[in-house]
């Protein structure tokens, strides 16, 4: 049986007795099983006989997901520590493509900023943009620029201060960088399928609250409107520290939002 008709066959037996998340799982895990057969020289008819037939196979992984549903839910909740070093790694990423393009354009302290107001992105946002469009430098002009005045015995001096105004292709890199700054949480969640890199070397993952690989729909929820749009309302990250430091299951307002939760991998 080929590979294809495989893993179609295996979600027919598999579609109503199981959750679509946990079925797409399941035939991910199984597609790989082709992927290392093929590459030690085996044939899917080989591949497909070890396994056994779709049908029992779909019977088995079912019973076992029962049996896994009675038993007390154990969900390794990740501990705070882990998910504040997992934040910091995570926000030096998403900061870095725009420390390099403030460097360039002459100042990094704006880069500082960002990292400062990762929790709440707009608002590091907006100081980003308003440096970008408006503050490429004030020179001072030289003395012959300068002008005085006497006025009843006070000199008064001006100094001529000329702005320069940003080019196009600064803008467009500031934007980039504040592009990636907004979307590397989200992206990096989509990528590896509920972790950023921070995540993946804390060995954390987020999950739904029972316990299910997360949806594309929930990632959505989470990492956009939940840590972009919500995090930026004034207080609410202070307030997520609190959910996740004294919840149960120490969860952050933006996984309220999206019924999700943070667990050991």
């Amino acid at each position: 049986m080929k590979k294809l008709e495989y893993l179609s066959e295996l979600r027919e037996n598999l579609e109503g007795k199981l959750p679509s998340e946990v079925i797409n799982d399941i035939l991910s895990d199984y597609e790989g099983f082709f992927v290392s057969g093929r590459e030690d020289g085996k044939t899917d008819d080989e591949i497909s006989t070890e396994l056994g037939s779709p049908a029992f196979l779909a019977k088995s992984l079912f019973e076992v997901h029962k049996e896994a549903q009675a038993a007390p839910l154990d969900k390794h909740i990740a501990n705070p520590g882990s998910r504040i070093c997992a934040y910091l790694i995570d926000a030096v990423l998403a900061v870095f493509p725009a420390f390099v393009i403030t460097c360039v354009l002459g100042s990094a302290m704006l880069s500082y900023l960002l990292f400062i107001f990762y929790p709440s992105p707009l608002v590091g946002a907006s100081s980003y943009l308003g440096y970008a469009a408006c503050s490429e430098f004030l020179e001072t002009g030289t003395n012959s620029d300068m002008a005085s005045i006497s006025e009843d015995g006070m000199e008064v001096k001006f100094i001529r201060m000329d702005i320069k105004k940003p080019t196009t292709t600064s803008i467009a890199f500031a934007v980039l960088g504040l592009a990636f700054y907004f979307l590397y949480s989200l992206g990096a969640t989509l990528v590896f399928k509920g972790q950023t890199i921070g995540k993946r070397l804390m060995h954390i993952k987020v999950r739904c609250s029972n316990t299910y690989p997360i949806t594309k729909g929930r990632i959505f929820s989470r990492e956009l409107l939940g840590k972009v749009i919500l995090n930026s309302i004034p207080l609410v990250p202070l307030i997520s520290i609190f959910t996740i430091l004294f919840t149960k299951e120490h969860k952050a307002l933006h996984d309220m939002l999206a019924d999700t939760i943070v667990v050991e991998v």
